[in-house]
């Protein structure tokens, strides 16, 4: 049983055991008795109070839409458009003597030209940051390299206990050492 049938047959009990309704209130009764479910219920059959879902996003939704497209895309077709009929492609001419173009201007479009110029980078801009990148990956390698060497020379000399850690002065570890292979030479391993 759902809560609308429910509802009537609440209301319709009430209003027999009431004797007067909505209708007798309308029709000048002294004193109507009046309950929600009546008013929800009044009017005829099957016209009911329906409960809907929100439409709040959906309209949320379609003013965002609308606004965005007042603000971006009717400005950005109002330039493209004044950039298509007046300005126009660029045509090929002879590059005069003693002039060295800019990169931006072996574009055609009059907006790709503009993106090219105030937007992105040359093509040799890349290219020189490209090869820096490079050399700083050469240079790490090469660190990365003197310190593996540095690792195995103190590994076969054992004087130090690690390249970033001196806890004495490594000539006096030499000098003892030169001495003790003096005295093993001198008298033997007895």
């Amino acid at each position: 049983m759902s809560v609308w049938s429910s509802l009537r047959a609440a209301a319709g009990a009430a209003g027999r055991a009431a004797g007067a309704g909505v209708g007798a209130a309308a029709a000048g009764g002294s004193r109507a008795k009046f309950s929600v479910s009546a008013i929800a219920l009044s009017g005829a059959p099957g016209n009911s109070f329906r409960i809907t879902p929100s439409r709040w996003q959906w309209h949320k939704f379609k003013d965002m839409l609308h606004y965005y497209v007042v603000v971006g895309a009717i400005p950005a077709t109002l330039i493209i458009l004044y950039s298509n009929i007046f300005i126009g492609p660029a045509e090929l001419t002879p590059i005069p003597e003693n002039y060295t173009p800019k990169y931006w201007e072996y574009e055609r479009h009059p907006i790709t030209r503009f993106i090219y110029r105030y937007i992105m980078h040359s093509a040799q801009q890349d290219y020189e940051k490209y090869l820096h990148y490079l050399y700083e990956e050469n240079e790490k390698a090469l660190l990365r390299q003197l310190e593996a060497q540095i690792k195995l020379k103190m590994g076969e000399r054992g004087d130090y206990q690690a390249y970033y850690y001196r806890p004495v002065t490594a000539k006096y570890i030499r000098a003892f050492k030169e001495s003790h292979e003096e005295t093993v030479n001198r008298i033997g391993d007895d």
